[in-house]
């Protein structure tokens, strides 16, 4: 985890990290790999100070979830 979101390790070296970003608006199919069809970004040193280890169990806040509104979708025909 950074402060970008979450990230999938894809290789460990001594100094460096490669990672690729698990954004949630990609099919799962960009993640499997290697090869990505995303980008792979490198943390070195520096970098990786800003990393934390994900927390094993997911958290969600659906707390918005009872306050979205559904509209139904006009056709074409009725507008």
């Amino acid at each position: 985890m950074t402060g970008a979101g979450r990230w999938r390790c894809t290789d460990v070296g001594t100094r460096t990290i490669a990672a690729i970003r698990l954004d949630l608006d990609h099919g799962p199919w960009w993640y499997s790999g290697p090869p990505y069809p995303i980008v792979e970004h490198v943390f070195d040193e520096d970098g990786m100070e800003g990393c934390d280890p994900a927390p094993r169990r997911r958290k969600f806040d659906d707390s918005g979830k009872a306050h979205i509104v559904i509209q139904p979708r006009k056709s074409p025909e009725n507008r």
